[in-house]
């Protein structure tokens, strides 16, 4: 019974437009018939249609274990990343990275979605690889293809981005789904490329940002403890340009501390500009709030470049 008027009502729905345009230009055979109507709202199986936030995002809501990364290192057979061709010495030099980003997925149609069915998406197996920290935080983000694709492996990411979105019934814009068919337009087959180990890519060894080259020994595009000390900057604190590519276990904003005698850095715990309470670290954007309602500015303790989606300067604002 529902269904059946739902049929009618997209009918109506169809004659209107068409009564609409006809109105308009004076002719019925200047517009598209009704099937090039429903063509034009489909691509690949997809509804293509604009992103919408019909609830807010929280990336609570979108948690995975740790533990997921033993079984994509399985997948991909080895701690590699597919974007860029490279393979890593250990998991502690990348980062888990879904392929059709949480909030991207959420805007797409999981907004409406229960708990369950987000949980199933962000540990989805289909929908995650790995990534060094430069191209998964800084490069990659959330962004969708119509706004960044891979150094390598461009037909495969293509198609894993399609099957993701129809396996949880996402939508597509209409810019994402242009520059996918561009992409797939030039595939012979969208099977995964593993490179041989030890050998780089051409566009992978480009992939080294610029301002960690000097401390990045062996260009993995991360900076580790003993890199650090090597050259003089540990400890290492949040507002220094190396910390993001370095894990910070503790989480307290300084990276190698231990180690690094009768230094005290800028931005420590016992230095002014990270003292008192509401400079965290905090987990999202979430509990930020707690302490600070209207989000903060880059430059105060408490300011983590992830919390900044739109990279305007300021995390967690409403």
């Amino acid at each position: 019974m529902h269904a059946h008027r739902r049929r009618t009502s997209t009918s109506l729905g169809l004659i209107a437009v068409v009564y609409l345009v006809v109105g308009a230009v004076g002719t019925i055979d200047s517009i598209p018939e009704v099937s090039e109507l429903h063509a034009q709202s489909s691509w690949r199986g997809l509804v293509v249609a604009p992103e919408q936030r019909c609830s807010p995002y929280d990336a609570d809501d979108y948690r995975y274990p740790q533990s997921v990364e033993d079984r994509i290192v399985d997948e991909l057979g080895g701690v590699y990343g597919p974007y860029t061709g490279r393979w890593f010495a250990s998991t502690s030099d990348t980062d888990i990275e879904h392929m059709v980003a949480r909030s991207e997925a959420h805007d797409s149609g999981l907004c409406a979605a229960d708990p369950a069915t987000r949980r199933r998406f962000a540990t989805d197996l289909l929908n995650l690889t790995l990534a060094g920290p430069q191209v998964n935080r800084y490069d990659k983000v959330d962004r969708d293809a119509a706004e960044w694709l891979p150094a390598q492996n461009g037909c495969w990411f293509a198609a894993r981005v399609i099957a993701v979105r129809e396996r949880y019934g996402l939508t597509i814009d209409r810019r994402e789904a242009d520059a996918l068919d561009q992409v797939l337009a030039g595939c012979t087959s969208t099977e995964l490329i593993t490179f041989v180990r030890g050998e780089v890519p051409a566009a992978a060894a480009a992939s080294v940002p610029e301002e960690i080259a000097t401390w990045d020994d062996n260009r993995n595009g991360r900076v580790s403890c003993a890199e650090a000390r090597t050259h003089g900057i540990a400890p290492v604190t949040r507002d220094h340009p190396a910390y993001p590519f370095m894990r910070d276990g503790d989480g307290d904003g300084v990276v190698c501390e231990s180690g690094s005698r009768g230094v005290s850095p800028v931005g420590s715990p016992s230095s002014p500009r990270a003292s008192g309470t509401g400079c965290g670290p905090y987990r999202n954007c979430t509990a930020l709030r707690r302490d600070h309602p209207n989000g903060v500015p880059r430059g105060h303790c408490a300011y983590q470049r992830r919390m900044d989606r739109d990279n305007d300067g300021r995390a967690c604002e409403r």
